[in-house]
């Protein structure tokens, strides 16, 4: 963990082209939206960022092979069984799934700040965590990375969107996002 920490502080350096970029195309453009909400695109475009490089980059274990899971809830309901079994603690199955959720959540909070339909919401709760996967199936077909390909994740990514989607749409202070021209 301290080494993924490690690496978001040294991303966060080469995040900084990016940001300048950003910035210069909102001064080209001249469309600046509140200051709020230009730092909230800001965070957003980070963390979309460390996503990119948590879900394709980071290694905590490289392996020879890769699995690919194609059969769906297999690897949620492993989980539930090596818990009741005892084979597994509560805190590691649930910070398993539960991150896999967590890691597209704010894309949800997101869609619906910007005022992204519930219909477009599901279809990029679709599309984006097969991108993902995919993405990692390609890394590892080119020698570049090795992740697990699972169908659980894109389950439980697509449960994150929505799930942040709705949690935005509940608060109140989350207000959708208006341009200043």
């Amino acid at each position: 963990m301290n080494f993924l920490l490690l690496s978001i502080v040294q991303l966060s350096f080469i995040f900084l082209p990016i940001l300048i970029f950003y910035i210069v195309y909102k001064l080209i453009r001249k469309k600046f939206d509140y200051l709020s909400t230009e730092i909230i695109h800001m965070v957003f475009l980070f963390y979309v960022f460390i996503l990119a490089y948590i879900v394709w980059f980071y290694l905590p274990i490289a392996l020879e092979y890769i699995t690919i899971n194609a059969v769906p809830f297999y690897i949620i309901g492993g989980y539930v069984k090596a818990i009741f079994a005892g084979d597994i603690s509560i805190w590691i199955a649930g910070t398993n799934l539960l991150g896999n959720i967590l890691l597209t959540l704010p894309m949800g909070v997101y869609l619906y700040f910007n005022g992204v339909s519930l219909k477009k919401t599901i279809t990029a709760a679709i599309l984006i965590p097969v991108v993902i996967e995919l993405g990692q199936l390609l890394f590892h077909y080119i020698g570049f990375a090795t992740r697990s390909v699972d169908i659980d994740d894109i389950i439980l990514n697509f449960i994150g969107f929505l799930l942040g989607y709705y949690l935005a749409k509940k608060c109140s202070f989350v207000k959708k996002s208006k341009y200043i021209d």
